[in-house]
Order: C-alpha cells, then sequence, then structure tokens
C-alpha cells in the first residue's frame, strides 16, 4: 500500500506500484461448500478473478476507476486524476495465462470503429496486461505492463489487422502475442490505424456511419497532434 495518495498522479505510477507489490506474488481463489474449500484452476476463473481484483486494489492504492457502464464498449475503464478531467485517461484491463497466446477480445470491431470516430483520443487509451501463470496451488502473477493499444494488436496472416473474423464479417479485434514477439505489434498509432481502415475496406458494412477515408482522416488528425505535443 502506498503511504500517500496524492503522490500517485499517473497510469504510469500505478502501472510501477503494480510491478512493485503485485508481479512474480501468487494468488489462489478458493471455493467452500459445507466448510468444504476447493482451490480453483479454472483458467477463465483466474482472469476473470484477477480483473474483478484489480479496480479495488487500484482503488485502495489512490486511483479513481470510473467503469463503463456500457460494459461491452471500449474502454472498461476511466481513469481520473487530482480531481482534473484533463488528466482523466482511458484504460482498459487485460488477462490471460502467460503460458498460452492471449486470446482475449480487445473490442468488436465495428463498436471501435464507431467509437474512436466519436472519440478519437480513445486511440491512445492504455492496456494493463497481466499475464498468470497456474500452479498447484493457485496462480502466479509473470507478467505486468501498460501497454499502448498498437503494441497488443498487429497484422494477421489473412488480414491487415489481428481479428476474429465469423461468418465472413470482423467480430472483435484480438491482441498477437505480445509479451513474447513485441516485434509483431504495429510500431505507431499510424500504423495501427492505417490497418483498421484497410480491414474497413476488406469488410464494408451497410450500417458503418463513417467513411474509411474520413474515419481515417479525422483519426490521423488526433495523431498528428498527440505527436506534435510529444515532440
Amino acid at each position: 500500500m502506498v503511504e500517500n495518495n496524492k503522490n500517485i498522479h499517473s497510469l504510469t505510477e500505478m502501472e510501477t506500484l503494480l510491478k512493485k507489490d503485485v508481479l512474480h506474488k501468487g494468488g489462489n481463489i478458493t471455493i467452500s461448500i459445507s466448510d468444504i474449500p476447493k482451490i480453483s484452476h479454472t483458467r477463465d476463473i483466474i482472469g476473470n478473478c484477477i480483473q474483478e481484483w484489480l479496480p479495488q486494489w487500484f482503488e485502495d492504492n489512490g486511483l479513481n476507476l470510473e467503469a463503463n457502464t456500457a460494459t461491452q464498449k471500449f474502454p472498461d475503464f476511466i481513469a481520473h486524476f487530482d480531481n482534473d478531467k484533463e488528466k482523466s485517461k482511458a484504460v482498459d484491463i487485460k488477462c490471460w495465462n502467460y503460458q498460452q497466446s492471449p486470446s482475449f477480445d480487445i473490442a468488436n470491431f465495428d463498436s471501435f470503429y464507431n467509437v474512436v470516430y466519436d472519440n478519437p483520443a480513445k486511440i491512445f487509451a492504455k492496456y494493463l496486461t497481466i499475464g498468470y501463470t497456474p500452479t498447484q496451488h493457485g496462480f502466479r502473477i509473470d507478467y505486468v505492463n501498460l501497454l499502448n493499444l498498437w503494441d497488443i494488436v498487429g497484422k494477421a496472416s489473412k488480414y491487415p489487422l489481428s481479428l476474429q473474423v465469423k461468418r465472413g464479417r470482423p467480430y472483435a479485434i484480438r491482441p498477437i502475442n505480445f509479451a513474447k514477439c513485441p516485434e509483431k505489434a504495429f510500431k505507431n498509432p499510424l500504423a495501427l490505424i492505417q490497418a483498421v481502415k484497410d480491414a474497413r475496406l476488406i469488410f464494408p458494412s451497410d450500417t458503418a456511419s463513417y467513411d474509411p477515408d474520413d474515419w481515417y482522416n479525422k483519426v490521423k488528425e488526433t495523431v498528428d497532434e498527440q505527436n506534435e505535443k510529444a515532440e
């Protein structure tokens, strides 16, 4: 636990604290019926419970995470710092079995396409990625990283973007194996939005509100603004 919550001003500081307090630490999830306890090794349960535990851990350590009331829409949370809206950051929490390639959904493709057009700054949402390894008596946290979206997705063998496709339609944006093959990720946000545009061209939608070129140009304006601020 931190002694002074007022010292926490960014997601990077929270990532540092998480690595200090949680990385390489073990845990377990136990169900007890009729006073008979059983440790669960079910991988979906482990990941789901870690994702439920983390927001409370953040709150206990001074970070206000506001959950998205639209649970199926991107992002999962808005992190608020110092009661200053200008410092608020979009953040998703993603957990997976570190022994395998991550297979979680990042966002529904169509929802992501629309949300980012309406608010291009969300292309810069942060992803707190947690890799766990099941053990004999529970699990161990083996990977913690705060990453950009373009750090966890990349080009697929069949498509310009790592997508889950169902019945010939793009369903969800999926991660690559970013923890073990980071070189396969997109190098920057421009490469990411170009891939999203190319995917939309491959999979046109009658219900999409935005032309792919218009979508790309609007989002690129925000990317260019962020790059100028960083220089």
